[in-house]
């Protein structure tokens, strides 16, 4: 999210890790983290910032986000979009983030963000343009994470993951069209669109009991375009895959 730190920044850190940092409007640096900086968002990052919105995920999708298929890959990438004139945040005021209880897994974990190995951490900001991390005030890796509610971003991503078949290697090439099926995850609305033709709902199974649960709960929602869109991959993958 923000430009390199210094070697001594780049330390791997664990959840019992304690590390400087207090963010407060104080600090001269107050929400410029939030300006020129690449934020991609997760499926469950576009729910809860459409739910705060009271936005639909198609007009929050080409009103507030760049999205596209990689290269090669054709993995989703979806990536808020900041103002062109100033490159700030749209969610951003003078008094902070306006979407402070909804915002996404990357502003949560801010300063930290995910090491290569599994359950480590690393600082993403620089001393210079994070004044925060001069602050005297300590905390654990753990103790951050959950007072910044991070878990369920981190539990959901985890779900959606979980939807690509065991065959496939993270970076290998994918078809365009499988692409194409992962992107409902974050275009929930065109899922929900879905759940109104019986003959959908007969062919995948969906039980009744289901089907108003994700009617009524957008989380419930989210993890049923996750089992779709497993059963596709699993059906569709090897057959693309051999062609």
């Amino acid at each position: 999210m923000c430009p390199a730190t210094h070697a001594s920044d780049q330390q791997a850190l664990t959840a019992n890790d304690r590390f400087r940092f207090a963010c407060h409007d104080s600090l001269p640096c107050f929400t410029q983290c939030c300006r020129d900086v690449n934020i991609y968002l997760t499926p469950y990052d576009v729910l809860r910032l459409c739910k705060a919105l009271k936005m639909g995920s198609g007009d929050f999708l080409s009103q507030h986000t760049r999205h596209f298929l990689a290269r090669v890959t054709n993995i989703p990438v979806v990536q808020l979009a900041m103002y062109p004139e100033t490159l700030c945040c749209p969610f951003v005021k003078d008094s902070g983030c306006s979407v402070y209880h909804d915002r996404p897994w990357a502003c949560r974990m801010f300063p930290l963000d995910l090491a290569s190995a599994d359950g480590e951490y690393r600082t993403i900001a620089g001393r210079e343009r994070c004044l925060g991390l001069l602050e005297s005030s300590t905390i654990t890796v753990g103790e951050w994470l959950e007072t910044q509610g991070v878990a369920p971003y981190m539990e959901m991503e985890h779900a959606f993951h979980s939807v690509m078949p065991a065959a496939f290697k993270p970076g290998a090439p994918m078809d365009a069209g499988l692409g194409k099926l992962l992107f409902f995850a974050y275009d929930l609305d065109r899922f929900r669109r879905m759940l109104d033709d019986a003959r959908f709902l007969a062919f995948h199974e969906i039980r009744e009991e289901t089907l108003l649960r994700a009617r009524e709960d957008d989380v419930a929602l989210l993890l049923l375009s996750f089992r779709y869109i497993r059963s596709q991959m699993e059906e569709l993958y090897p057959v693309v895959r051999g062609s």
